[in-house]
C-alpha cells in the first residue's frame, strides 16, 4: 500500500533539467562565387558548412543565388552535418553561395536568429557574419526608427541592415533618385557603405555581404579570422572562396589572397580588389609606413600557401586532434632539435653531392624561381625541367648510392596520396609535394627531397643568423645591466615562465615573464635603453601583445624587440620585431595548445644553452674565477646532451604512463575543482591547470605548492564547491531518507497519501531552511523527527578535495612536497603525485591520514632522469594526457545522461576558438 503511495508521490516530483549555457566560440562564415552555374553548388556548400561545424552548430544557413538572380534561402536550428540534408541544401545548384554556422551569442537559438540574413527594406542585399557586434541593441533601435524591419535579435542581421542602410544612402547620392543597376556605381556605393558601417559597428567580426545585382561579394575582416582563396575546379569553373577557416579554403585551392585586419575584399569568381575599411598605417622595416585612408585600394598579390590539407587531417588510430598532436610532440621536437644542430645528415649529403656535380647553384636558382612563383603550372615546368636535364640522372644515382635511405621514400595511406613527412624537413616541403601531386615516380619524389634539402639549408642559415642577432641583443642587455622581459598570453606565458627557469639554471641570466596587461601596468613606463622585450606567440597576431610592442616602440628608446612565433609571416615577426625565431611545430588544430607548447620550451631550452655559451666566452675573457668557468662549461656540456634526449623522453613518457594516467583520470574527471601544486615548477602546474580547465571545464588552479597554505587551503574540508558526484551522493542520501520514511510509514497503517506528501515536502523544506513543519499530524511528526535525527543530509555532499603534486627529483623539492602532502591530507584531501620514482614520496602519498578516512591516492611515475629541467618536459606531457582522458570521460558521461550543450570536448571546448594561422 505504502509503495503505491510512494509511486504516486514520485509522479508529482518534477523532472530535473540541468542547463549549461554555451557562449559562442566564434561561429563561421562562407562566401563562394563561381564563374558560371554549378550543378554541384549545393554539395560544395554542404561540405563547406560541415567543415566549419567545429566553430558552431546551434544553427546552419545557406543562401544560394543562381545564374538568373534567383535566391534560395535554407536555414534553421541545428548542426550542418544534419541540416545540409534535411534542408535540401545538397540538392541546390547555383553560382553564388553565402553560408554561416552559428554558436549563439546575440539572440536565442531560433530559426529567426540563424544566418545568413536576406534584407530588402531599402535595397536588396544579403549576408552573414561571425563575431559580436557589441552595440547591436543601440543600432537596432536606430534602424527601426529609420524604417528597417528587424525580424530577429541577432547581431548579424544588424550588421547586414546597417550596410544596407548606407548602401541605399550612397547609391541615392551617386545615382540620383533612380536606383542604378550600373555595376561601377553600385560597387562604389557598397564600398562607401562598408567603410561607413565600419565606423559605426562596434565589436570584432568577419562578414560576407552580397549585392545580388552586381553579383559582387564583399569579405570584411574586422577583428576575426578571415581567409580568401582563388582557384578553379575540375571542370575549369573559376571561383573565389572566403571563409573564417583556412582549412576550408585549402580544401579547394592553395592560392591565397592575404587580407589583414581592417581590410575588405570586393570579389566575384575571378576579379578581386582589397580596400582599407578604416585608416591604416602598415609598418615596414627600414622604410616609411604605408598609409591608406579608409576606402583606398590596397594592392595584394596572391600567394601559394605552404600548408596542405593533409597537414590538417585526423589520421587513424587517433580519435581527436588533441590526442594526435600530443603524440606528434616526439617528431615535432625531434625535427626542431635536428634543425638547431643542422643534424640532418641526409640533407647535408645531398648538398655535398650537388656541389660535387657543380649543380648546387643551378638547383638553388630553381628553388628560388619555384618559391617566387604562385602558378602551379610554372612551378611544375621548372621542377620537371630539372628531371629532364641529363645531369639529374647522375645526381640521382649518386644520391641513391651514398644515401640508401632515399630508396625507401614511399607513400602511405589507402584512400589518398600522401607522403611520409618524416623525410621532409623544410617549411617549403609542401610546395614541392604539391608540385608532383599524384603523378608519382621515384625521380619526382627524390627531386622533391633534394629541393627540400636546399630549402632546409636556407632556413638553417637564416635561423642561425637570427640566433646570432638574438645573442647579440641578450649580450648587450646583460653586460649593460638591462632587463629582459618575455611578454605573452595563455600557454605561451607558461612556456615563457618555464623558459625563465632554463635561463636561470643554465645561463644564470634573468628573464622576466609577464602578461601584457601586467607589463603595461608594471614596466611600460620604467623601461630603459638596452632593455629587451621578447614576445612569445603561436600565431604572431595576438592583439594584446602587438599593442605592447607598439607601446614600447612609441617610447623612442633603444629597446630591442624579439618575436618567438610559429607563424613567421605574422605581424609580430615581420612588422614589430628586430629579430624573430620560429618554433616550427606546424599546424595545430585542437584549441588546447600542446605540441606548440613543447616546441616553445624546446626552443627556449636551446636558447638558454646558447646564451650560456655566450656568457662562457665573456667569462673566458673577463673572469679570473676558473671554478666559475669550469662549472659553466660542465653545465653546457650536460645540457647539450640532454637536448638530444628530449624527444626520447617524451616518447617514453607517453608509452609508460598510460595506465597510471587512466586511473587518475577516472578519479578526477567529475571533480568540480582541484589544485595542481608544483615545487619550483609553477609554470608546469599553471599550464596543466589550463589544459584541464579548457578541455574538462572543471575549475582547476595551478601554482607554487608552498603558496597553497597561504589562503587557498581554506577550500579543504567542508566547502560549497559541488559537482555531479556530490549531487549523486546527495540524491542517494535523499533516497535513503525516503526509504526510511517508507519503512516507518509501513509500520503505521494510519499514514495516508496526503500524510506522505506532507512528510516528504516537510523534509525537503527543512533541509534548506531548518524550519520545522507545523502542519504534520503527531504520527507524521514522529517519522519526520526520526528521519532528521538519523540522517546527516549535507554530510553526503562533502568529499576529499583533490590535489595533484608535481616535483622534480632534487631532494629539497621532494622533502617540501612530502611536507605539503602530509599538511594537507589531514584536512581532507586526495593525493595524486606526478614525479620520478621515489620511495619516500610514494610512501607519504599512499599512507591514509586515518583508518576510517575515505582516502584516495595515485602516483604517476615519470621516466627517470634525475634532472629537474627535464621533468618540465615529462610532467607537462602527463598533464596534457590527463586532461585529454578526463575530457573524453566527462564528455561521454554528459552525453550519456543527456546534458544538453555542455561544451566539453578535447578539440573544441566551449567559449574558446582557434584558427590555423601558420602559412
Amino acid at each position: 500500500m505504502v509503495k503505491s503511495i510512494f509511486l504516486k508521490i514520485l509522479q508529482k516530483v518534477p523532472d530535473f533539467e540541468i542547463r549549461i549555457p554555451v557562449i559562442g566560440i566564434g561561429c563561421g562564415v562562407l562566401g563562394l562565387a563561381f564563374a558560371k552555374q554549378n550543378i554541384k553548388m549545393g554539395e560544395i556548400a554542404a561540405q563547406l558548412l560541415k567543415s566549419l561545424e567545429y566553430r558552431g552548430y546551434d544553427s546552419t544557413g545557406a543562401i544560394i543565388q543562381d545564374e538568373n538572380g534567383n535566391i534560395t534561402i535554407r536555414k534553421d536550428v541545428g548542426a550542418p552535418s544534419e541540416l545540409v540534408h534535411t534542408l535540401g541544401i545538397t540538392k541546390l545548384s547555383g553560382k553564388i553561395f553565402c553560408g554561416q554556422v552559428r554558436w549563439a551569442t546575440f539572440g536565442a537559438v531560433t530559426k529567426e536568429n540563424s544566418q545568413p540574413h536576406d534584407v530588402k527594406c531599402k535595397i536588396h542585399i544579403y549576408g552573414a557574419h561571425n563575431g559580436n557586434i557589441t552595440n547591436a541593441n543601440q543600432l537596432k533601435a536606430f534602424l527601426i526608427q529609420e524604417g528597417h524591419k528587424v525580424v530577429s535579435d541577432n547581431d548579424g542581421e544588424i550588421l547586414v541592415h546597417t550596410i544596407e542602410h548606407y548602401f541605399d544612402m550612397y547609391l541615392s547620392e551617386l545615382a540620383g533618385s533612380v536606383k542604378s543597376r550600373k555595376k561601377e556605381i553600385r560597387k562604389k556605393a557598397m564600398r562607401k557603405a562598408i567603410v561607413k558601417a565600419g565606423k559605426i559597428l562596434e565589436g570584432s567580426f568577419a562578414a560576407i555581404v552580397v549585392d545580388p545585382i552586381t553579383e559582387m561579394l564583399y569579405a570584411i575582416k574586422s577583428g576575426s579570422s578571415l581567409y580568401v582563396g582563388i582557384g578553379n575546379n575540375e571542370s575549369g569553373n573559376d571561383f573565389i572562396l572566403a571563409s573564417s577557416d583556412l582549412t576550408a579554403v585549402l580544401r579547394h585551392t592553395k592560392i591565397l589572397i592575404n587580407i589583414s585586419e581592417g581590410q575588405f575584399v570586393e570579389y566575384n569568381h575571378k576579379y578581386y580588389q582589397v580596400f582599407a575599411q578604416k585608416d591604416l598605417a602598415i609598418k615596414r622595416k627600414g622604410k616609411p609606413d604605408l598609409i591608406f585612408k579608409a576606402g583606398n585600394k590596397i594592392e595584394v598579390q596572391p600567394v601559394r600557401s605552404k600548408l596542405r590539407v593533409e597537414d590538417t587531417k585526423l589520421n587513424p588510430p587517433f580519435r581527436y586532434f588533441m590526442e594526435q598532436e600530443i603524440y606528434a610532440e616526439v617528431e615535432s621536437s625531434q625535427k626542431l632539435i635536428t634543425f638547431f644542430k643542422n643534424d640532418n645528415e641526409h640533407g647535408k649529403k645531398i648538398i655535398s653531392i650537388l656541389t660535387q656535380h657543380n649543380q648546387l647553384s643551378n638547383y638553388q636558382k630553381a628553388v628560388h624561381n619555384i618559391l617566387a612563383s604562385n602558378r602551379l603550372q610554372e612551378q611544375q615546368k621548372i621542377f620537371y625541367s630539372l628531371i629532364s636535364d641529363k645531369s639529374f640522372t647522375n645526381i640521382k644515382n649518386d644520391c641513391l648510392k651514398k644515401i640508401p635511405h632515399l630508396t625507401k621514400l614511399q607513400l602511405y595511406g589507402d584512400s589518398e596520396v600522401s607522403f611520409s613527412k618524416k623525410d621532409f624537413y623544410s617549411d617549403d616541403a609542401n610546395i614541392y609535394l604539391d608540385i608532383i601531386e599524384k603523378r608519382l615516380d621515384a625521380k619526382a619524389l627524390l627531386l622533391a627531397k633534394i629541393l627540400d634539402a636546399i630549402s632546409e639549408q636556407n632556413e638553417i642559415k637564416q635561423f642561425n643568423d637570427n640566433v646570432d642577432k638574438f645573442l647579440d641583443i641578450i649580450y648587450n642587455a646583460w653586460t649593460n645591466g638591462a632587463s629582459i622581459y618575455t611578454a605573452c598570453c595563455g600557454t605561451s606565458f607558461h612556456a615563457a615562465k618555464t623558459g625563465s627557469i632554463f635561463f636561470n639554471e643554465i645561463a644564470s641570466v634573468e628573464i622576466i615573464p609577464i602578461l601584457p596587461g601586467d607589463f603595461r601596468g608594471q614596466y611600460s613606463k620604467s623601461m630603459r635603453n638596452n632593455d629587451v622585450l621578447i614576445g612569445v606567440s603561436q600565431s604572431g597576431e595576438t592583439k594584446d601583445l602587438i599593442d605592447i610592442f607598439n607601446d614600447v616602440e612609441s617610447l623612442g628608446k633603444n629597446i630591442k624587440k624579439i618575436a618567438i612565433v610559429n607563424n613567421v609571416n605574422s605581424t609580430l615577426a615581420q612588422e614589430k620585431s628586430d629579430v624573430w625565431l620560429p618554433i616550427k611545430c606546424g599546424p595545430e588544430i585542437a584549441v588546447p595548445a600542446t605540441k606548440s607548447y613543447i616546441n616553445q620550451i624546446t626552443l627556449l631550452y636551446y636558447l638558454a644553452i646558447r646564451t650560456a655559451e655566450m656568457r662562457l666566452k665573456y667569462l673566458d675573457k673577463n673572469s679570473t674565477s676558473k671554478k666559475e668557468i669550469e662549472k659553466l662549461r660542465h653545465q653546457i656540456l650536460i645540457r647539450k646532451e640532454t637536448l638530444d634526449y628530449i624527444p626520447k623522453l617524451i616518447e617514453e613518457t607517453i608509452s609508460t604512463t598510460q595506465p597510471q594516467i587512466e586511473y587518475v583520470a577516472e578519479q578526477l574527471f567529475l571533480e568540480p575543482s582541484m589544485h595542481i601544486l608544483a615545487t619550483k615548477l609553477s609554470a608546469i602546474a599553471q599550464e596543466g591547470a589550463l589544459k584541464v580547465r579548457e578541455t574538462v571545464l572543471n575549475h582547476t588552479q595551478g601554482g607554487e605548492g608552498a603558496e597553497f597554505k597561504h589562503g587557498p587551503n581554506t577550500i579543504l574540508g567542508k566547502n560549497t564547491v559541488f559537482g555531479i558526484w556530490n549531487i549523486e551522493s546527495m540524491m542517494k542520501r535523499f533516497n535513503n531518507i525516503i526509504d526510511f520514511v517508507y519503512q516507518e510509514a509501513d509500520k503505521d497503517n494510519v499514514v495516508t497519501v496526503e500524510d506522505m506528501e506532507k512528510i516528504i515536502k516537510a523534509i525537503s523544506d527543512y533541509i534548506f531552511t531548518q524550519v520545522k513543519p507545523f502542519n504534520l499530524l503527531p504520527h507524521s511528526m514522529r517519522i519526520f523527527n526520526d528521519a532528521m535525527e538519523r540522517f546527516d543530509f549535507f554530510g553526503a555532499l562533502y568529499r576529499n578535495y583533490p590535489l595533484i603534486y608535481i616535483t622534480g627529483p632534487e631532494d629539497r623539492d621532494v622533502r617540501l612536497t612530502i611536507s605539503q602532502i602530509n599538511t594537507h591530507k589531514i584536512r581532507g584531501t586526495n593525493t595524486f603525485v606526478i614525479a620520478e620514482q621515489n620511495e619516500k614520496l610514494m610512501l607519504n602519498a599512499s599512507t591514509s591520514p586515518s583508518e576510517d578516512s575515505d582516502y584516495k591516492w595515485g602516483y604517476i611515475e615519470l621516466p627517470k632522469t634525475d634532472d629537474t629541467l627535464l621533468t618540465t618536459f615529462s610532467s607537462i606531457v602527463v598533464l596534457q594526457l590527463l586532461a585529454l582522458k578526463m575530457s573524453i570521460k566527462k564528455m561521454k558521461y554528459l552525453n550519456r545522461i543527456k546534458v544538453p550543450c555542455h561544451g566539453v570536448h578535447p578539440d573544441v571546448p566551449k567559449n574558446v576558438s582557434k584558427s590555423i594561422t601558420v602559412d
